[in-house]
């Protein structure tokens, strides 16, 4: 036994592949090996995270505004023509509206056209007891301002009129010279004189045309 333990203990010391190992040989390939680590506390993690460059956000503003710009052009060359019909068919419904009410009313209305607008007239009494023709004041029979420029033609009878705006008419008026309606609607129902109202966009890519009917006395249609 005196002879044999220091054999053993070298055997111990000098042969790794023993069973018999170090105490804390073992603790140590615990932690080193894979098991070991997951059991300890993980490394703590530090990422980071990537902005935006000035160059990269000049570029993004840039196609978004290009888009903006297409959407834009698209969406005035989509409305225009559906403007124009609209403002055709709101006039001829006014018109309409203004022969009804000569006939219920026992009166005298008119309309008068200018380049870019219009205004509805009755025939009534002055200071002086005299009937002359006033503008109406009418929160419907009126012109109301439209997202598209319009220009309208008119004719009276197949020929052409020279339209001025209000304030030059109103400049240029002569003393007692009163302004008269360009078609008249009568007490009697009758709408005259026959007139034929071309309303256009400015560049005169769309027109509409409202006329004297046969069948109806106010007819709205599309000029091809």
């Amino acid at each position: 036994m005196f002879f044999t333990c220091p054999v053993v203990m070298s055997v111990l010391v000098t042969n790794p592949r023993s069973n018999c190992v170090h105490p804390n040989h073992h603790s140590r390939n615990n932690r080193d090996s894979p098991r070991g680590r997951k059991r300890g506390r993980s490394p703590a993690v530090v990422t980071r995270q990537k902005g935006f460059t000035l160059l990269e956000l000049m570029v993004v503003i840039v196609i978004v505004a290009v888009l903006a710009g297409f959407v834009t052009v698209n969406l005035d060359l989509r409305n225009t023509p559906k403007t124009i019909r609209d403002e055709a068919t709101r006039l001829g419904m006014l018109m309409q509206i203004a022969s009804e009410q000569a006939t219920y009313s026992k009166a005298q209305l008119g309309i008068r056209f200018h380049p870019e607008d219009y205004e509805f007239y009755f025939l009534a009494p002055d200071e002086s007891g005299n009937q002359v023709w006033q503008i109406l004041e009418d929160q419907r029979l009126r012109f109301k301002e439209s997202p598209e420029e319009l220009e309208f033609q008119v004719d009276l009878s197949g020929v052409p009129i020279v339209l001025d705006t209000l304030e030059e008419e109103l400049a240029a008026q002569v003393e007692n010279e009163e302004l008269k309606p360009h078609v008249m609607f009568l007490s009697n129902g009758e709408i005259m004189p026959d007139f034929s109202i071309t309303l256009s966009d400015t560049d005169a890519r769309f027109r509409h045309q409202i006329f004297t009917g046969v069948d109806l006395p106010v007819v709205v249609e599309q000029i091809e």
